[in-house]
């Protein structure tokens, strides 16, 4: 993520332009790393929220909602006792640093008219908010959302009653004030076999690597080196527009998607270097870029976090089953030796008028071999030898039950551990709150998590969730979304008429397309359900998948089966690509 100088910059001046004048009415601290101050202006109440977290640091609008503790930190209640009530009164950065510094006319504790400033600091996992006054023309640190002490930092502390100084400098060039002479000289002593992109992100400030490789991009040297370039020249010029941009405040607010829609980067200008391998989505303003970019990661992290429980619980129990099932492997084949022992007693009462009390073993003719080859018996010198003969025919009929057992549970152990599978892909493909809340209904249904009002009003509702599309001819079809989803669509939801859909040999979504008894659905249909089969299974990143069709009437469900689980014996296969369908 890019948020350097430039962003800092086209984010000052948004800030400049919307809340220049808003009084701060609430200041909260949703969690360690964030603070977000409510502020009414000309405009009405907004949000605004001020980031160190060393992942998403920032300064912006929002109006993404945050839960707020029950006890305010230390920080958030000093902030409260100087700024509540403050007004802003600018946004400004100094020379091309990720700093910015609000000011506020404030009150001190004699209710006299005061400056106060709060210096957000977005320099990754150095990422700060501090806290200043300014006295006898110098700003002193009050407090700090992230104190430094000298256990911490040798070269820079920030501590309260600390004169306040900013970040210690790179030892860069700051673009906006370079000229064409000190370039060239810095081209010419700088490495020549690394590349141009490299050059200027070592030599100038503030600048992040996506930005330097855009400029190498326009100058239309990006990934050559020094050496290869025939005109440095170039390289200038694009630095030079690149600057003219900022200072004419030419600001786009652009996030870059995936093919699959996922955001993974955003900027403050149009961005060329990724070509077509990039989706660019513009902005009305960088809040709502930033609200977009991160409200989407907070999202997924909230998602996982709900999720964790779940795997926690699915995960102990695949490893159980894993472990069981070799086991039971090992005692099923020892119960292969239940017809020697049967062998052994029929031998024994054919013989018996020949053998002796007491004996350690006896050697008989196998009646019933070919070869009637002589076996040799061990005996219990102990026992009579109709008893022996009893004590070989108790084992054969406890073995023969322990296979019986034995084999069921390897059966349910199986099929357990595919359903379990099951339920991990399924929390693999999950995209929002509802296909949380109806898998987490599906474990508590199994037995695995405890159930809860949540759990059961997702189990009276399995369609919810359901999700609904339909093809570019017009024809709807339906995904199941979980195990229960998959039973309610395909055994209680579809038609006999309608086509159902699965990936083969794989663990995914039932889809149901809908079709009118004596209905020939176009070829397009049927490519455009099974590709969404594919795209919610297991197999989502695969290329040329294999799908199974066929009609509702030829899908049953085995009785007492796991959820999910169904048989079917005539059908088609479709090999696709896999595709996200449209809602």
């Amino acid at each position: 993520m890019a948020f350097d100088a430039g962003m800092t910059a086209a984010v000052c001046n948004e800030l400049t332009e919307t809340l220049v004048g808003a009084k701060i009415e609430k200041i909260y601290q949703p969690s360690a790393d964030e603070i977000v101050l409510l502020c009414r202006g000309r405009g009405g109440s907004r949000k605004l929220l001020l980031s160190a977290s060393p992942s998403s640091a920032r300064a912006c609008l929002t109006e993404l909602s945050r839960e707020n503790p029950k006890t305010p930190p230390m920080f958030c209640m000093q902030l409260r006792k100087h700024l509540t009530g403050a007004v802003i009164c600018a946004f400004r950065m100094y020379g091309f640093e990720r700093v910015i510094e609000t000011e506020f006319s404030a009150f001190d504790e004699m209710g006299f008219a005061c400056k106060k400033y709060l210096h957000t600091e977005i320099m990754g996992k150095y990422s700060n908010l501090i806290f200043t006054e300014e006295k006898n023309g110098e700003k002193r640190v009050l407090g700090a959302l992230k104190p430094v002490d000298f256990t911490t930092s040798s070269k820079r502390q920030v501590l309260a009653g600390m004169a306040y100084e900013m970040p210690p400098s790179q030892d860069k060039t700051n673009p906006l004030t370079e000229h064409a002479a000190h370039f060239e000289a810095a081209v010419s002593s700088y490495p020549q076999g690394r590349t141009a992109e490299k050059f200027i992100l070592d030599t100038f400030q503030g600048i992040s690597p996506l930005i330097a490789r855009e400029i190498a991009h326009r100058a239309g040297v990006l990934g050559k080196t020094i050496a290869e370039i025939p005109r440095t020249d170039v390289l200038w010029h694009a630095l030079k527009a690149f600057r003219e941009e900022i200072a004419e405040k030419s600001f786009s607010p652009v996030m870059l998607c995936r093919e699959n829609g996922e955001p993974f980067e955003y900027t403050f200008l149009p961005i060329a270097q990724y070509g077509t391998a990039a989706q660019a989505q513009t902005f009305p303003s960088f809040s709502a870029m930033f609200d977009a970019f991160f409200g989407a990661r907070e999202r997924a992290a909230a998602m996982r976090s709900r999720m964790r429980d779940m795997e926690s619980v699915i995960g102990n129990a695949r490893n159980k089953l894993i472990r069981k099932i070799p086991q039971l492997r090992t005692e099923l084949s020892e119960c292969e030796e239940m017809e020697t022992f049967k062998l052994w007693g029929d031998l024994i009462m054919a013989s018996i008028y020949m053998l002796h009390k007491k004996a350690a073993f006896c050697e008989v003719t196998n009646y019933y071999s070919e070869e009637m080859e002589t076996v040799r018996i061990p005996l219990d010198s102990k026992l009579t030898p109709s008893q022996n003969a009893a004590r070989y025919y108790k084992k054969y009929t406890k073995l023969k039950t322990a296979r019986s057992i034995l084999t069921e549970q390897i059966k349910k152990a199986e099929e357990e551990l595919s359903y379990l599978e099951s339920v991990e892909g399924a929390m693999a493909l999950a995209e929002n709150e509802d296909d949380i809340l109806g898998i987490r209904a599906e474990l508590a249904h199994a037995g695995y998590i405890s159930a809860n009002a949540t759990a059961s009003k997702q189990k009276e509702k399995p369609e919810r969730g359901i999700r609904t599309c339909k093809t570019t001819l017009g024809r709807e079809f339906f995904i199941g979304k979980n195990n229960m989803q998959n039973d309610y669509l395909t055994m209680k939801l579809a038609k006999k008429s309608d086509w159902w859909f699965h990936v083969k040999g794989g663990h995914g979504s039932h889809v149901i397309m809908s079709c009118e008894p004596g209905e020939d659905p176009d070829a397009r249909d049927f490519t455009e359900a099974a590709a969404a089969a594919a795209y919610y299974s297991a197999l989502r990143e695969s290329e040329n998948v294999a799908v199974d069709y066929t009609e509702v009437r030829n899908v049953k469900k085995p009785s007492g089966s796991v959820p999910g689980k169904v048989v079917y014996y005539t059908n088609y296969t479709a090999y696709v690509n896999p595709a996200k369908p449209k809602e």
